[in-house]
């Protein structure tokens, strides 16, 4: 009866220890509940960053001279972007998936270019209509956004030849008005790869 009772304390203390020392403790799962981590090691990223970006929130993430990658994001979806030391995006990642507590790793990559915005003019304007132009980084298409305030309501034709200098022209406009817009690039139409310039601004003719 001695012998059996020591063999069940011996396995009653090896299970707290084990318990004790897991990795990802229950001691570290509480201190950052609702987190996951992003890591990773990517020779393309080494000595630059990438941006996590999941809706309107974009977390900048350092990359190490060795590739290597790490940090704490709040649960759901993202894009993973890298940020070359000029602001040039390009999606590496088009989903990666966060979860509570949980660890992801990324082991490639997807390298899809993402057109910026370089340049933006309105060279002409009439009463009725107006000309937009505009630069991008790397060939693209694309097509204007505008309204009366921010919120825009309204969006051009959208052109389709790959290109660097684009040019459209708004119709139907009303007279003497001010109007908002802004440009939305991307490459083949893709929604990946859809970038936005910051808002701009004219005032049709009378």
């Amino acid at each position: 009866m001695i012998r059996k009772q020591s063999q069940v304390n011996f396995w009653v203390l090896a299970a707290i220890l084990a318990v004790a020392f897991l990795p990802g403790c229950l001691n570290h799962a509480s201190e950052e509940n609702g987190m996951g981590t992003l890591t990773g090691t990517l020779a393309v990223a080494r000595s630059s960053q990438l941006v996590a970006v999941s809706g309107d929130s974009q977390v900048l993430i350092p990359v190490d001279s060795e590739g290597r990658f790490q940090a704490r994001l709040a649960p759901g979806v993202y894009q993973l972007m890298l940020q070359t030391s000029e602001g040039q995006l390009t999606m590496i990642r088009k989903t990666v998936q966060i979860d509570n507590n949980m660890t992801c790793t990324v082991v490639d990559t997807d390298m899809v270019p993402m057109p910026q915005v370089l340049s933006v003019s309105v060279p002409l304007v009439y009463s009725t209509s107006a000309v937009i132009e505009w630069e991008t980084s790397i060939e693209s298409d694309g097509y204007v956004e505008y309204g009366s305030s921010e919120l825009y309501g309204y969006s051009s034709y959208a052109t389709t030849e790959l290109k660097k200098r684009h040019r459209i022209q708004l119709y139907s406009l009303l007279p003497a008005t001010t109007y908002h817009f802004r440009v939305v690039a991307s490459r083949y139409n893709l929604d990946s790869t859809r970038t936005w310039s910051r808002n701009f601004s004219f005032t049709t003719e009378p």
